[in-house]
């Protein structure tokens, strides 16, 4: 079919992961902000302070991640749920070594059993981010094929560039937009959701083990929502680990979840299974009301 959304029993496989199966393990993670880097330089420039005394009495670190154990293998998609400020970015920076306003103040990031390093998650961790970056005037199908020229290794083919391009095309449901202009707010092009799976598809060519998505349902409509995270869902079951940031998803797109991990204002509320979490809520004398969202209540 060439739709881009397709039925709820579609769960065929264009491209799945062949590389040994990923665990991703945290292990008692403090992590902790520089107050001085949170306040913007235009905001501090309003103060009317010379430069040399924008840190003076900011010192102080605030505490963004707090004794946070975590394990996911592959094959597992796991959501990361929490208010705006409340450490899910932060935690996904950490994972990503990409911690450059914070440090590690205790605890460890495990890929594999191996400490993570920039080369570490260069080799196995494709790091979606929040906002779109791509080029507006070149179509589905050229922005993948300039990527697939970018990313693959020389010694692949054109018709093996191709192929991949094809391939993550297929999986990604998105055969009918591929000679469509990309677009942004000021060029007509494909939808907001067309458009989130390409930047999913830009990481997907060079097939990653473990990927990470930063809030890619933001802006989107309940519908378009609910597709990307059952195509990503997909994408887990072919042998891949798939971590998304989410700030309140829909009850329907809660449970295409495998596991859950609840914070608040950096510490963690509940770490295990979705289907447990309404359960586990229960017994300690927070139920949900019949007929809520497990994810708002």
């Amino acid at each position: 079919q060439d739709s881009v959304f397709l039925s709820e029993s579609d769960n065929s496989l264009y491209f799945t992961y062949s590389g040994q199966s990923n665990t991703l393990e945290i292990r008692d993670l403090n992590y902790q902000v520089d107050k001085a880097f949170q306040v913007p330089w235009y905001e501090r420039l309003a103060e009317f302070k010379m430069p040399c005394m924008w840190n003076r009495g900011q010192d102080a670190p605030v505490p963004m991640i707090q004794n946070l154990n975590l394990k996911v293998k592959s094959g597992q998609m796991l959501a990361i749920i929490g208010s705006s400020g409340y450490g899910k970015s932060s935690l996904l920076d950490v994972i990503t070594c990409r911690e450059n306003r914070g440090k590690i103040k205790t605890g460890q990031v495990l890929i594999n059993g191996q400490p993570s390093t920039p080369q570490l998650v260069k080799k196995c961790i494709a790091h979606v981010r929040q906002h779109d970056q791509l080029l507006p005037n070149l179509t589905v199908w050229e922005t993948l094929l300039f990527v697939a020229q970018l990313r693959l290794p020389r010694t692949s083919s054109d018709s093996q560039r191709k192929k991949r391009v094809e391939d993550v095309i297929a999986e990604l449901r998105l055969r009918q937009c591929a000679h469509t202009r990309v677009g942004n707010e000021y060029l007509r092009g494909v939808s907001g959701g067309e458009r989130r799976r390409v930047s999913i598809g830009v990481q997907l060519l060079w097939n990653p083990g473990i990927l990470i998505l930063d809030e890619p349902t933001s802006g989107l409509d309940s519908f378009t929502s609910h597709n990307l995270v059952k195509t990503l869902s997909r994408l887990a079951k072919g042998n891949r680990l798939v971590l998304i940031s989410l700030h309140q998803p829909r009850s329907d797109i809660f449970k295409l979840f495998d596991l859950v991990l609840l914070m608040t204002s950096g510490t963690t509320i509940y770490s295990g299974t979705a289907r447990d979490m309404v359960k586990y809520f229960t017994e300690i004398g927070y139920p949900c009301p019949r007929y809520s969202n497990p994810a708002d209540f």
